[in-house]
């Protein structure tokens, strides 16, 4: 019986020895690979290694988008910071939780900014802890490429600030504004009002705020587009400029009985003057001489109905009816800028043919991409388009737009403080098309202004859009002192100014940084004197127009005169008494009026020489 228990317990651990030795051989022999690796892995930790993200600056190296260590970031070892918070966010955009971008820019070039990641494998104790210096394999992270842009981080503070003023005073929805070098395509400042700050959390639905209105807002150009229409009519010789046309008396009846307007009678008038006035009717009229075809070739090769870059997140073609569609009223509408639409970037760069002497160009947001080290690896150089009218007719639409603004509807563009300066440009004011209503709201317009200056050498292009303005709604007195505003403060600043010479900003409690602009010859000499000042007088004029700082000598100036004893009189009737008192502060004359409604009759007449305390007399009147 005890012989039987022995037995039974030697078989039991004979079984036991005998399974031990099976499951070793098993492990030992046969899955050898597969448990070594798993001891492996328990020993080993591996860590990635991620990609500093390239960083974006503007075209001087001043850093706009740049990385941080985020050490409690566990997916990330990097984070993004945007080092001027608004500063040009819609066009840079933002990167999201990821790690990748999300918005503009940051999203279009992800790839090229996020770079390579990386790895490192190294051995790790019983205690999870990491035995540094003995890593088993390891692959570096390969930075991202760094991103230099065209735009000027100065010139894109000075446009967004007046976009943000703008907004206010005129109590619009947004606002927008881009500068170009017509004769590069650089893009030296693009922005929108309101805006974010792409370093803050965003909460809550997609807003108007984050969309860059530059390159994705489709709209009416409204009179604006009139320049099209003279570019094509002098390339084409369908008219003799000098050629008078007439007015209709500011209410024109096609055949089918309906109506084109213009906001007055102003007789028969040639290309200039049209332009100057902003004749609905004329341009109407030159459109039809240019005919379909022909003119549906020219609004294409100007670059509309297509996208201008491959750059732009978001950017929409606008809307462009082939010809074979068109109704009997639609050639003469599109010829001041109707039953059309166009996005800002497409009408700027059409202007900058127009400013560079007839090439239209491709827009450029990106001048260069460099690695960590700083050398260039990839440049973009300037690319034309193609030619689209000749420098001749060029020449003769920047005369036409410099009489814009000296005589016609963009006089509120004239500038005191940069009174050596000439301006050229355009006025727009579009209603809106409401498509539940199925016609044009006139409670709500886009109003804009393109501009260049100078306007015999240009080297800016302008354009400003304001989107619903609540006080006055024309482009003249709207985004046209936007334009004045920005245009003032670029030529104030001593690296942005295209003149030869630095326009002095006056700061207080300086004793020598004086301001004599707009001062008689004698108070200036008085002032200089009061203050131990030193000045040079340059020109036999009465008034002082400009001054420049000589930084050799030490609290000098030399002081630019001219003759302004005597201006214009600008052309008010058809304005409402503000409007009209807007403009009679250009001149500084006193301004006496009777009447309620709209300028009927003046005195001066239009044109007339006045002086600057000369009594200006208004007759206003409830109908024009």
């Amino acid at each position: 019986m005890r012989f039987d228990r022995l037995w039974w317990l030697g078989f039991v651990f004979a079984m036991l020895w005998l399974a031990g030795l099976v499951q070793s051989f098993q492990i030992q022999v046969i899955e050898k690979d597969h448990y070594r690796e798993g001891a492996k892995k328990r020993a080993l930790k591996q860590i990635d290694l991620y990609a500093e993200r390239g960083k974006i600056m503007d075209r001087h190296g001043y850093v706009l988008a740049d990385n941080i260590r985020d050490e409690s970031n566990k997916f990330l070892d990097y984070s993004r910071i945007f080092l001027h918070g608004e500063t040009a966010a819609q066009l840079i955009g933002k990167v999201g939780y990821n790690g990748k971008g999300a918005m503009g820019l940051e999203y279009l070039f992800d790839d090229k900014l996020r770079g390579s990641a990386g790895y490192s494998l190294n051995v790790k104790t019983a205690k999870n802890e990491t035995v540094y210096g003995m890593e088993k394999a390891y692959e570096e992270a390969i930075p991202g490429k760094d991103m230099v842009l065209t735009i000027d981080k100065d010139m894109q503070k000075i446009v967004e600030k007046a976009l943000k003023d703008g907004v206010e005073k005129f109590r619009a929805t947004s606002a927008s504004a881009i500068i170009v070098d017509p004769f590069s395509g650089e893009i030296l400042a693009m922005g929108s009002y309101p805006t974010f700050d792409p370093n803050q959390k965003q909460t809550g639905s997609f807003s108007r705020a984050f969309r860059n209105d530059l390159v994705s807002l489709s709209f009416e150009p409204g009179s604006t587009f009139k320049v099209i229409t003279a570019a094509a009519a002098l390339e084409e010789k369908v008219i003799n400029p000098e050629q008078k046309i007439s007015g209709e008396k500011g209410r024109w009846v096609l055949p089918n009985g309906e109506v084109i307007r213009d906001t007055r009678d102003h007789g028969s008038m040639d290309m200039t003057e049209a332009m100057t006035y902003s004749s609905n009717i004329v341009y109407a009229k030159i459109a039809d001489l240019i005919g379909a075809e022909k003119f549906y070739r020219f609004v294409r090769d100007f670059g509309f109905g297509s996208k201008t870059s491959d750059n732009f997140l978001g950017e929409e073609t606008g809307y462009l009816k082939e010809p074979h569609i068109w109704s009997g009223r639609t050639l003469k509408t599109m010829g001041f800028g109707h039953e059309l639409t166009v996005t800002p970037i497409q009408m700027v760069m059409a202007f900058s043919a127009i400013a560079n002497g007839g090439k239209l160009m491709q827009p450029m947001i990106i001048k260069e991409w460099r690695d960590k080290s700083g050398a260039v690896i990839e440049s973009n150089k300037a690319l034309e388009v193609r030619r689209v009218i000749s420098e001749q007719s060029a020449a003769k639409i920047r005369d036409m737009l410099h009489q814009v603004v000296e005589h016609g509807t963009a006089q509120s563009v004239l500038s005191s403080k940069i009174a050596n300066v000439d301006f050229g440009g355009k006025t727009g004011t579009a209603e809106k098309y409401d498509p539940k209503l199925k016609r044009y709201d006139r409670n709500s317009q886009i109003a804009s202004f393109i501009g260049f200056s100078p306007a015999r050498d240009v080297r800016y292009v302008c354009l400003v859009l304001l989107d619903d303005p609540q006080t006055v709604t024309v482009g003249g007195l709207t985004a046209g002192p936007i334009f004045k505003n920005i245009m003032e403060s670029i030529y104030f600043h001593p690296k942005l100014s295209p003149t030869p010479y630095n326009l002095v900003q006056i700061e207080e409690n300086q004793a020598c940084d004086l301001n004599y602009v707009g001062k008689t010859v004698e108070k200036a000499k008085a002032m200089a004197e009061k203050n131990n000042c030193f000045i040079s007088i340059k020109g036999n004029g009465s008034i002082v127009v400009s001054q420049k700082k000589d930084f050799v000598k030490e609290a000098s100036y030399e002081l630019d005169t001219k003759d302004r004893s005597y201006l214009e009189m600008p052309n008010l009737k058809g304005l409402t008494l503000k409007d009209a008192l807007e403009l009679m502060s250009l001149v500084r004359a006193k301004v006496e009026f009777t009447g309620k409604g709209y300028v009927k009759e003046q005195s001066p007449a239009p044109m007339t020489k006045i002086s600057k305390d000369q009594v200006c007399k208004l007759i206003l009147k409830d109908e024009v």
